[in-house]
């Protein structure tokens, strides 16, 4: 497919109204309060639409795949002044696809039809500051295991402080991980926002369990629940995630062109000084190679040409994106000086927001020893193949 960038007009002339009128007018006043976007404001875009691009056609769903979707979530993050909005729309969605995934028509049944329309919105319990094999969250079932009791706390769930049900990763009795469909309006389930750096209104909250007693209906992955988050949460998000990210680093790029334009130095104004036209040049080269990445990277999962439990191409692709729109975002705050650093530039909130994607979807750091652990083995089975 087409990876160039051809404008935002298609969306914005679905969404583009909702977004200014119930997202973009707010933005600033939403940010300084960590103000979560509500319920019925994501319902509002699920009416028009928002859940079905990537969404299975039996489901009443566009069927996209990640590089089509990813392209709609890039339009939107260009678009909406909070990058909270499309990454909450994109974790959503994930959401629900994992949940289709599990095959289970009981529980479609029941909660499928509402999360497409923005009724109910669902949540990944999953961090825990600690790899899964490290779990303290764990399930114990009672004795004829009708029913489990759930004990843990899950430290940074996005979407949690709106969500209805969450995907519950935990450990079982064996040391193996288990899902559980959880209610936050289970007796014992906790729910308890928290102030962050960048993204603040994604509704980013702890999900604490005491003796939180489920029906064993409720289990949804009884064995090797790594391997079901890696494929449907992690792994399948790696690279999806930038894409919005994307985005709004085109815009914030576009803010500096329109600030350099006006804003005269020395009788000239700065975009006519050679030295701030390869710095502009930088910023488009970061963008234009990063998204070049991620679609190459997407592209790859559609055509099933990935490993869908954990693949070097997606993670090196993530790894590019962040690298670059976080420098993008420095170079407009170098290059804009005082004016970049007002609230209503929207750049150093871009910077905040940005910054969050260091740390999802694992660490840049980690992601560069995985790779280099996958690499090095992969050269040492090759060369032992080669001197058989």
């Amino acid at each position: 497919m087409n990876i160039e960038w051809q404008g935002a007009q298609d969306i914005k002339d679905i969404y583009g109204c909702l977004i200014d009128t119930e997202l973009n007018v707010s933005v600033e006043a939403r940010d300084q309060a960590s103000a979560v976007i509500t319920h019925a404001q994501m319902q509002k875009f699920a009416g028009l639409g928002i859940y079905t691009y990537n969404l299975p056609e039996a489901w009443g769903g566009l069927g996209w795949k990640y590089a089509p979707w990813g392209h709609v979530l890039e339009k939107i993050g260009y678009l909406s002044l909070d990058v909270s909005f499309p990454f909450l729309i994109s974790v959503r969605m994930s959401f629900i696809t994992a949940l289709l995934a599990v095959q289970r028509a009981d529980i479609n049944d029941v909660y499928i039809k509402d999360l497409i329309e923005g009724k109910k919105a669902g949540a990944f319990a999953y961090t825990e500051n600690a790899d899964a094999f490290s779990f303290l969250s764990c399930a114990v079932p009672e004795k004829g295991a009708e029913y489990y009791v759930l004990n843990g706390l899950k430290a940074i769930v996005t979407g949690a402080e709106t969500a209805d049900i969450f995907l519950m990763f935990v450990r079982a009795e064996t040391a193996d991980i288990q899902v559980f469909l959880v209610r936050a309006d289970d007796p014992g389930v906790a729910i308890t926002p928290r102030a962050m750096h960048g993204c603040r209104s994604t509704g980013i909250a702890t999900v604490e369990m005491v003796n939180v007693r489920v029906h064993k209906s409720r289990l949804l992955i009884a064995t090797d629940g790594l391997s079901f988050a890696q494929r449907y949460f992690l792994n399948c998000r790696r690279a999806l995630q930038t894409t919005l990210f994307l985005g709004r680093a085109r815009a914030v790029i576009e803010a500096t062109l329109a600030y350099l334009h006006t804003t005269v130095r020395h009788q000239r104004p700065l975009i006519d000084l050679q030295h701030v036209q390869a710095l502009v040049g930088e910023m488009y080269i970061l963008l234009e190679s990063a998204r070049t990445s991620v679609f190459y990277a997407l592209n790859r999962q559609d055509r099933a040409e990935s490993d869908p439990y954990w693949d070097s191409v997606s993670s090196s692709a993530k790894y590019q994106a962040v690298e670059a729109v976080n420098k993008i975002a420095a170079l407009a705050l170098n290059v804009t000086g005082g004016w970049g650093y007002t609230e209503s530039s929207g750049i150093g909130r871009a910077q905040r927001d940005f910054a969050s994607l260091i740390a999802g979807a694992d660490p840049q750091e980690k992601l560069k020893v995985d790779i280099g652990i996958q690499k090095i083995h992969e050269m040492e089975m090759h060369n032992q193949r080669c001197h058989q």
